[in-house]
């Protein structure tokens, strides 16, 4: 088997439709930004490091779930085709509203999806869906598994925004650049399973809706630092083989 490495300058792979997209073998996958850029769709990442695969973020993010941002679509007549995307995306201001009908603590068949194994990563990994309606999506969770691996970043619900509050064709260059800020779980359910051996060491403050860890697994802090957990705003102490779920806060002081 020939090992092959890709080298993208933006993303490796972006959705706009489900679909999936695995990496093993020797496989080195390096990205100017973002690697996976998924637009509230159901994308699917297999990563298996087993054999060498890895995963280097140009920007420190290696999964970005968050809204659709292209240009809305506009009904247009004289061509073989009946719309074009030259409308306007406006960037949504004020709060998300929670949604009484999505759930974030568990994995629904609609959530976004990630699968580690046997690899170590380093870099970022955030849900920024607004849900609560907003383009008639209640919600969308991030599932995030990992085992056997390591992984050293924030992983976290957040809000994400654009340098610019609307983008058209000309901007076009602007579709995907956004800043995230960890932000408490609305209709964006982030679950984290640590896996056997698997070992997360959390950079940043980062809010999750479910997180279950194996017997042999361990939530860390960086070297001189301490990793707290609070479930519902009551401080937790974190223990290997345990799950907890609800609004789920990880502060590192």
């Amino acid at each position: 088997m020939q090992s092959t490495t890709i080298d993208a300058g933006r993303f490796m792979v972006m959705w706009y439709a489900a679909g999936s997209v695995a990496i093993d073998g020797g496989t080195q996958v390096n990205t100017g930004e973002t690697t996976f850029m998924g637009k509230a769709v159901a994308g699917t990442v297999t990563v298996d490091g087993s054999d060498g695969a890895a995963i280097n973020s140009g920007n420190g993010v290696i999964f970005q779930l968050m809204d659709t941002d292209r240009p809305s679509s506009v009904t247009v007549s004289g061509y073989p085709w009946s719309s074009e995307t030259i409308g306007t995306y406006t960037e949504p201001t004020g709060s998300p509203t929670k949604s009484s009908s999505w759930t974030t603590t568990s994995s629904q068949s609609t959530d976004a999806k990630g699968t580690f194994t046997d690899i170590a990563l380093t870099g970022d990994f955030y849900n920024s869906v607004w849900g609560g309606g907003n383009a008639s999506l209640q919600g969308q969770n991030l599932s995030l598994s990992f085992t056997g691996s390591t992984v050293e970043g924030v992983i976290s619900a957040s809000t994400a925004k654009h340098s610019v509050s609307t983008i058209t064709q000309t901007e076009y260059r602007q579709i995907s650049e956004v800043t995230n800020t960890p932000s408490a779980v609305v209709n964006n359910g982030v679950l984290v399973t640590l896996g056997a051996g698997s070992t997360w060491t959390v950079t940043g403050t980062s809010y999750l809706s479910a997180l279950t860890l194996a017997s042999t697994a361990s939530v860390e802090a960086p070297s001189g630092k301490t990793v707290t957990l609070t479930v519902d705003g009551t401080a937790t102490t974190m223990t290997a083989g345990k799950s907890y779920t609800g609004a789920l806060t990880l502060t590192v002081s």
